[in-house]
């Protein structure tokens, strides 16, 4: 036997005979000329009565006297329409009598194709007026009347809308329709229809995962708890296509919670192997997509510390950490080796030894570079002589430093390279200073170009020569917008 909901209960046990209803009927004026229904036709030979003109039932929780104004419109009839009035129907709610669905005051239903609406005149018409609503109304007025409690977004959503105060449904042409007009939304029967079934079918799978997920603690908390030899644990199982029909719910991508983005980053990991078979061109296209968003970050974070003026040691940290960065340096190929390795120097006392900032070597032969990094804020020219400018004390400085540094790794190699898991060689060991900005006064700029490039086989790059590089390749792998044609005006044509 079905049980029975409280309200149910509760009404059942009222002894006053309520809810009420009353009944208004306008002033019918019947010419039977104007009879479209078909003679001799019983179907169609419909009482006048019944077929013209507009009604109103009236609601009321408490018995009213006939004349009370606290009688609460229920529903409007013609037989062309039929409007109803969803309002809180128990005297002890709050709001009784008002809209339940806020600004949205009347749902008006357009008549039947088969018959005109008939006008009701005691509660059993009211009851069989209502039996043929379209499925999803609510056609008990005793609880008052709108949608189904599943259905009732749908109002909510509408009365969202500034202004609008009615809710049309109809049947007609359109019948797929969700439009606004003036202070009335219309809504096809197909479209609700579709409302109504995804809305069905988002219960029916919440009430589906809902007890699958209570079997699932039970037996966690029970059966794997007490003997977990004999009941191993289970994963949850997640329905097909449960990440699709989520995202396709709204018309724009969802905003994840930080837990959720590394969730879903785990799962796109452990989901490689497969969508490389299945999938291998969203693959690339993930790939591809993550590597443009890291270096765009790893653009923005560059450009920060110049900003704030880190130190050497957060810098040679970061440059570690990416040392794609330092790729930009070279003209070729090339991987890290080591970081601030030891390159040799120390004399038989155990003194003098040398440390660079990184030891890099070329990915097709091993050859090997050093690395100097020196401070980005570091002046590049010294004092002005005889209309140019000398190098500054900390770029010479720098200059002379990986001079040395490159001659005990030429001369100490054997040694140096013993303990290296990579093979690397001393055939022309490159030697790089990272150091300072480009100046932006022309006779600087003049001064720098002349003493770098006077450099034998050490190669100075400034910090912001870097990060052109690094914005360079991140625009040429940012997606061009489409090109849309201009139209061809009549002057251009060839003839």
């Amino acid at each position: 036997m079905a049980s029975m909901r409280p309200s149910q209960y509760t009404m059942q046990q009222r002894t006053d005979g309520g809810p009420f209803l009353r009944f208004e009927r306008d002033d019918i004026e019947y010419d039977p000329a104007e009879d479209d229904a078909p003679a001799g036709d019983d179907e169609f030979e419909w009482d006048a009565d019944e077929i013209y003109g507009s009604s109103r039932v009236y609601y009321s929780d408490v018995a009213l006297p006939e004349n009370s104004p606290d009688w609460h419109l229920l529903l409007q009839v013609t037989p062309e329409d039929l409007t109803i009035y969803p309002i809180y129907p128990r005297a002890g709610h709050s709001e009784y009598g008002e809209p339940k669905y806020y600004t949205i005051k009347s749902i008006l239903i357009t008549r039947p194709v088969y018959q005109p609406y008939a006008h009701p005149a005691d509660q059993y018409g009211v009851e069989e007026l209502l039996e043929g609503l379209p499925t999803g109304l609510a056609k008990d007025w005793r609880f008052g009347l709108g949608f189904h409690y599943e259905y009732r977004y749908i109002a909510q959503a509408v009365a969202s809308l500034e202004g609008v105060t009615e809710i049309v449904l109809h049947g007609g042409r359109g019948h797929n329709d969700a439009r606004v007009q003036g202070s009335t939304y219309y809504l096809g029967i197909g479209q609700f229809e579709l409302l109504r079934k995804r809305l069905d079918q988002l219960t029916q799978r919440h009430q589906r995962e809902t007890a699958a997920d209570k079997k699932l603690v039970c037996y966690t908390g029970l059966l794997h708890q007490a003997a977990p030899e004999l009941y191993p644990p289970r994963a949850r199982k997640l329905p097909p296509d449960l990440l699709a029909n989520l995202v396709s719910l709204g018309s724009a991508t969802p905003q994840l919670s930080p837990k959720d983005q590394q969730q879903a980053a785990k799962l796109a990991q452990q989901s490689v192997p497969s969508l490389a078979k299945s999938e291998p061109s969203t693959l690339f296209n993930l790939k591809a997509e993550i590597e443009l968003v890291t270096l765009g970050q790893l653009i923005d974070v560059y450009r920060r510390m110049i900003d704030s003026n880190a130190n050497e040691t957060r810098w040679q940290a970061f440059l570690s950490k990416n040392p794609f960065i330092l790729d930009m340096a070279f003209g070729y190929p090339v991987k890290k080796i080591a970081d601030q390795p030891y390159v040799g120097g120390k004399s038989f006392s155990g003194r003098g030894g040398q440390y660079s900032d990184f030891l890099m070597a070329a990915k097709a032969t091993g050859n090997l570079a050093l690395i100097e990094i020196k401070h980005p804020q570091h002046d590049l020219l010294g004092k002005p002589y005889r209309k140019t400018y000398t190098p500054s004390y900390e770029l010479s400085g720098a200059v002379g430093q990986i001079i040395s540094q490159r001659s005990n790794v030429q001369r100490e190699i054997f040694g140096l390279a013993h303990d290296l898991k990579e093979r690397v060689h001393a055939h022309a060991v490159a030697a790089i200073v990272i150091i300072g900005r480009t100046p932006d006064e022309e006779d600087k700029q003049e001064a720098f170009e002349q003493y770098r490039n006077s450099l034998r086989d050490v190669l100075v790059v400034t910090f912001d020569e870097l990060q052109e590089r690094l914005e360079s390749i991140h625009q040429a792998l940012t997606p061009s917008p489409p090109v849309v044609a201009e139209p061809i005006a009549d002057e251009d044509l060839p003839f």
